[in-house]
């Protein structure tokens, strides 16, 4: 069973994954700097990453979805139109 989500959450997911995982690597990369140790904030530094990598991926297959959807909609539209 999949799990519903409201609109505006849906759309704005990607876009949170982007700044929550770009927030969390470069944080994670000056603590490790000022503190000379990497220790658990490498790990912290690899979600960060990934987190932005799974925003970038969600967000560009969406715009070649639309792209495709898009272009479907007007080759349907052009069929529909009655020739003389």
């Amino acid at each position: 069973m999949k799990h519903w989500w409201p609109e505006h959450v849906y759309q704005s997911k990607p876009y949170v994954a982007l700044g929550v995982g770009a927030a969390l690597a470069l944080l994670s990369v000056v603590v490790s700097i000022v503190r000379g140790d990497w220790g658990l904030w490498a790990l912290a530094c690899g979600v960060g990453f990934g987190l932005v990598i799974y925003g970038a991926v969600i967000l560009q297959l969406r715009r070649e979805y639309r792209q495709r959807s898009k272009w479907a909609r007007h080759d349907s539209e052009k069929d529909k139109t009655p020739r003389r």
